[in-house]
């Protein structure tokens, strides 16, 4: 017992001994802390920069390997008429053959909606959903256009074999004269996810429905499915198609150099389409030899003849794979953008800026106008943070990106922060809303802090770069520490009209850079 009191004594002891030094510790660091701001030693402080700022065309981006691509038509006040047409090769797996005597009962080309499914159902009990990624008017119909492709896609670039061939979007496309697979209005519509194919050659007559082949996804989900002419498909595919065509995917590229889903009107919808799932499906009857058993297949009274020709339904799939490409065509003329894309004010900078995808525009910003670097470098500021925010303007519409991007338009290069402060969200840029006003829209807030550290700090001769402003794609993060090119990948289509700089200096939502720095007293 005596032994255990003196432990617990010995232990209560030590543990007063601890806390007492933790204390003193902290009265140290009070101390300290104080000793600082009594001497006055370090200040912080804040200076609000003007920019210039307007907008610039884009006139192409790239649009080859992209993970999601534009097919449509949209007309928006602001922005302008935007049609996108799609270019894809085909793909098949296996063995080519459509046998003997084939018959085209359907060809349906099958683009994936990506959709998202509702908790309640149709009247008749089938699922509702409702489409993602669209942009427009979906109730307003235009015309889709498939046509056979007569450019070859090379994979490799033919000035450089060991590359990559790259593809932008004002490419040029030729198609064969004549050879339109499918012309027909068009509207998304979000029932579409069963397909009914009429067999019509089981028999001698043609004009009778002999089967119906109910078509159905395993995941349900709605998609286009635009009829394409089966006499031509017969032709291309069957009739004039030799065995070398089909002998390897090289020799059937050249053969058959893919389609071109062309989109016309003066309105609609621009939709992103899953065209990872998309298919060219040829649905056909043809004849297999074939020897009774069991059944008697020829009438004729028996069972024990051999050689039979069957008429039996056949399906052969090919995908949209291989190279892949959109074309982006706009006209401005008629949207406010217009004039601010032809005559921007770069001396003064304007009062809106337009910021939009897919080989739109972007915000050019100038930075430090009619600063003297050297002054500001000459009182040895340490950068504590330096902010730009830009203010969304009441004009733009309800469909904005949900986060923009900046970097060093003059370079084409990332600007420091994209890389230094990647694991803590680069250079921002994310859409802030405000959550007491109906989570309204506000602003954009970019950071480069250390872009503006290393331009400012004391002997450093390095020079201001004009700035932009762009939709952001996966694409603009950069991948490693010496990953500083931009690339110019660009396939969201969504645009917002930001607050520019010519506004009064009073309007506190005007785009400006804010820097907080500290100073040695």
């Amino acid at each position: 017992m005596t032994t255990k009191f003196v432990n617990s004594v010995q232990s209560v002891f030590i543990l007063c001994i601890v806390l007492f030094s933790v204390l003193a510790c902290e009265k140290d660091f009070e101390d300290i802390g104080v000793t600082l701001i009594d001497n006055n030693l370090f200040k912080t402080k804040d200076s609000v920069f003007e920019v210039v700022a307007f907008s610039k065309d884009i006139t192409s981006s790239r649009v080859d390997g992209l993970p999601q691509y534009l097919i449509g038509v949209n007309n928006d006040a602001n922005f302008g008429l935007m049609n996108a047409t799609f270019v894809s090769q085909l793909s098949f797996s296996g063995l080519v053959d459509f046998g003997l005597n084939p018959k085209i009962d359907k060809v349906i080309l099958d683009i994936p909606y990506y959709a998202t499914r509702q908790t309640e159902s149709h009247e008749n009990g089938s699922p509702k959903f409702e489409l993602d990624s669209i942009i427009g008017d979906q109730e307003i119909e235009y015309t889709l256009k498939v046509h056979r492709l007569e450019t070859f896609l090379n994979t490799l670039d033919p000035l450089n074999p060991a590359k990559n061939k790259k593809y932008y979007s004002n490419e040029d496309y030729t198609t064969v004269s004549g050879s339109e697979l499918y012309e027909g209005v068009f509207k998304p519509n979000a029932s579409d996810t069963v397909l009914y194919v009429e067999r019509k050659f089981l028999d001698d007559d043609f004009n009778t429905v002999d089967d119906i082949d109910t078509i159905k996804k395993t995941d349900l989900l709605p998609s286009i499915k635009l009829p394409l002419d089966p006499d031509a498909v017969k032709t291309i595919f069957i009739d004039n198609a030799v065995d070398a065509n089909y002998a390897s995917q090289e020799n059937f590229n050249n053969y058959f150099r893919g389609v071109l889903i062309e989109a016309l009107g003066n309105d609609g919808t621009l939709m992103t389409l899953a065209l990872s799932d998309a298919t060219f499906t040829i649905y056909y009857t043809n004849e297999i030899l074939t020897d009774e058993t069991t059944v008697d297949l020829n009438g004729d009274g028996d069972t024990d003849d051999d050689g039979i020709l069957v008429k039996t339904k056949q399906i052969k799939a090919f995908f949209l794979s291989g190279v892949r490409s959109n074309v982006y065509t706009r006209d401005y003329s008629s949207a406010v953008v217009n004039d601010k894309l032809l005559n921007p004010d770069i001396t003064n900078g304007e009062e809106k800026l337009y910021v939009q995808g897919a080989a739109g525009s972007v915000a050019e910003i100038e930075l430090f106008k009619g600063i003297d670097l050297e002054e500001i470098r000459s009182q040895n500021w340490l950068i504590n943070g330096a902010i730009l925010d830009v203010y969304i303007d009441e004009s733009s519409n309800d469909v904005i990106p949900e986060q923009l991007y900046m970097y060093n338009i003059d370079n084409n290069t990332q600007i420091l922060d994209a890389v230094s402060e990647q694991p803590s969200g680069g250079v921002g840029g994310l859409l802030v809303r405000d959550e007491d006003d109906d989570n309204k829209p506000v602003k954009y807030q970019f950071s480069i802090t250390d872009y503006i550290s290393e331009i400012v700090k004391p002997g450093s001769t390095k020079n201001i770069s004009k700035l932009a402003i762009k939709t952001y794609q996966t694409s603009d993060d950069p991948t490693t520490t010496i990953d500083t090119i931009m690339r110019d990948f660009s396939w969201f289509p969504r645009g917002v009209v930001l607050k520019g700089n010519k506004l009064p200096l009073t309007d506190d939502t005007r785009i400006k850079l804010k820097i907080y720095y500290t100073v040695d007293n």
